[in-house]
């Protein structure tokens, strides 16, 4: 393989010559990218579908590495390359055994996981990426095809167990109901004036570390016509008249994509910038997925447990930045998923912890500038999100990968 290399085959090399997650993590982000804007139309990439998603990829591709470095370590078998001279080292693969193949392993769960979250897309395109993962492995010196082939085994296995985990936690169940009808119940709003709000029945859907979507469920909003309802929206209408330009660039920078991506994004400039090595690399990538997906089906309880109608419900006057979203108000879902983000972001890099709790109140604050949001919104999914974050911070204190 090495004697018949060609351009095509060095640029598959250096493409898969990094941590094993890093290209499906960034196609995933394109391809939820593409249906992101085509919503409310497709409800592919709601954003407590996003979350879903990106958590069903990555806790299958951090599944795949735990397996292979069980194996790994059990058997330490060594490289081509550092086995016999005539085979060049065109990968680093400092000093981890080669068998089972970890590109292999991840290649094999993360063209399952995404045939099944993109059924529409070329899957046959998905498995053509994995088998290019594994050939350049051992075209540059780095597996044999044994390795590649254990290590198909492995993500096919774990693949296996994520997807059936995926189709029994309730995200296909249809929803049976109706939009309630009392006077601050959400209602359609401008300018598409969605009838069916997104994915009512997520509050329902299985979660990962938390107990349920109910178990940190809020009180009641305020009323109303309470002062503390008024005190709120009145802050909407000085703003619909009155926002500053960085207030309004604050709403478009988290406006632009799933809140969950944005958060996708911050994790994967973190594991660039540390070098984070495969396996805690990956490991980070399924917590704080794990932690915004199950931030959502907690937001979503509450959110289709009161219904609030929104602002613009509340005062057609308003001037929102962008359209509201189509789902109740209370509480808000940005706020929700970034706080317990942030809370996991503050574990993993702890000399980052400050900043990363800003973000998480920028992206609450940004949910009011843009008034689609009451304040008392955010501030309360700033705390249920940081419920949610505390409990997957507990959990990762247990995992086992301080020792």
């Amino acid at each position: 393989m090495q004697r018949a290399r060609s351009a095509a085959t060095d640029s598959a090399i250096a493409r898969w010559s990094g941590i094993p997650t890093k290209n499906w993590h960034a196609l995933a982000l394109d391809r939820m990218e593409v249906y992101w804007v085509l919503l409310p139309d497709v409800r592919l990439a709601t954003p407590p579908r996003t979350a879903r998603a990106m958590a069903l990829l990555n806790v299958a591709m951090y599944d795949a590495l735990v397996a292979s470095w069980d194996a790994k370590y059990t058997y330490r078998r060594k490289s081509p390359a550092g086995t016999d001279a005539r085979i060049r080292a065109l990968i680093q693969t400092r000093g981890v055994p080669s068998y089972p193949s970890e590109h292999a392993a991840v290649a094999a769960a993360a063209a399952a996981i995404l045939s099944y979250i993109f059924p529409s897309e070329d899957t046959l395109s998905f498995y053509a990426f994995a088998r290019e993962a594994g050939e350049a492995r051992i075209a540059g010196g780095a597996a044999y095809r044994s390795d590649v082939d254990a290590g198909y085994g492995i993500g096919r296995a774990v693949a296996t167990q994520v997807l059936a985990r995926a189709n029994a936690d309730g995200s296909n169940a249809p929803w049976t109901s109706t939009v309630p009808s009392g006077p601050t119940d959400w209602r359609p709003t401008p300018n598409k004036f969605v009838q069916v709000p997104f994915d009512p029945m997520a509050g329902k859907w299985r979660t990962w570390v938390i107990p349920s979507g109910d178990a940190f469920r809020l009180g009641s909003p305020p009323a109303s016509g309470s002062a503390a309802f008024q005190r709120d929206l009145d802050e909407l209408r000085l703003l619909s008249t009155g926002r500053t330009a960085d207030q309004a660039n604050t709403v478009r920078y988290w406006a632009t994509d799933a809140p969950s991506a944005k958060w996708e994004m911050f994790m994967r400039d973190e594991i660039e910038r540390r070098q984070m090595p495969a396996v805690h690399a990956a490991r980070a990538l399924a917590l704080a997925s794990v932690a915004m997906y199950d931030a959502f089906v907690a937001c979503w309880d509450s959110k289709f447990t009161y219904w609030l109608y929104r602002p613009i419900s509340a005062d057609p006057g308003l001037k929102p930045v962008f359209p509201t979203p189509p789902f109740p108000s209370y509480p808000s879902g940005h706020s929700t998923i970034s706080s317990a983000a942030a809370e996991v972001f503050a574990e993993l890099f702890p000399d980052a912890a400050a900043s990363y709790r800003a973000k998480g109140r920028d992206a609450s604050l940004s949910r009011v500038y843009a008034a689609v949001h009451y304040r008392f919104d955010v501030d309360s999914g700033d705390v249920l999100g940081a419920r949610v974050g505390s409990t997957i911070v507990n959990y990762m204190r247990r995992d086992g990968a301080a020792r």
